[in-house]
């Protein structure tokens, strides 16, 4: 597996990723009409999303401003522009191995579990843990979810080296 050159890349996504929590209030004065960063700032946008999130976020924050809806997605998905430039070189078509459960989801109800994905030397570890109120996640490896599960995504292949987040709520 590629171990190593995960770790060259995990490295400073999470470099990014503790800049997208102490910027993302600043970067969201950046915005334009269209939901995109300029071409500096892109590392810190969701490749698959505009600034302000996607359909579901404003569903779920109605009371949000335009700003806080940008200044939350930014940090609920911190300089994923940057993990997508490090995606793993795979297609729909990659030949997959699959351990552990694929049923295991972090939205509401959340299910707990653990995956473990390899293709093509690359690898995706998730284990999600639930409780009455909280859900722990971390994601380790490359998105090779679409893959396993057979659909296709514009983040197929994207860095993901997130060692812990949570959501506070309902299980």
């Amino acid at each position: 597996m590629k171990i190593l050159l995960f770790i060259i890349c995990a490295i400073p996504s999470w470099i990014l990723t503790l800049s997208a929590y102490v910027l993302a209030p600043a970067i969201a004065w950046f915005v334009d009409a269209d939901g995109n960063l300029p071409w500096w700032l892109r590392y810190y946008q969701t490749p698959d999303a505009p600034c302000w999130g996607a359909d579901f976020w404003k569903r779920d924050n109605p009371n949000y401003t335009q700003y806080e809806l940008i200044v939350s997605w930014l940090w609920r998905n911190p300089a994923q522009g940057f993990d997508q430039s490090v995606r793993a070189k795979v297609t729909n078509n990659s030949p997959v191995a699959v351990k552990g459960n694929l049923e295991i989801k972090d939205t509401p109800p959340s299910i707990g579990g653990c995956f473990l994905i390899t293709c093509c030397g690359y690898f995706q570890l998730s284990m999600i843990w639930t409780t009455k109120y909280i859900t722990f996640v971390s994601h380790w490896g490359w998105n090779l979810e679409p893959i396993a599960k057979g659909y296709t995504h514009q983040t197929l292949g994207a860095l993901k080296a997130t060692p812990l987040r949570f959501y506070i709520g309902e299980k």
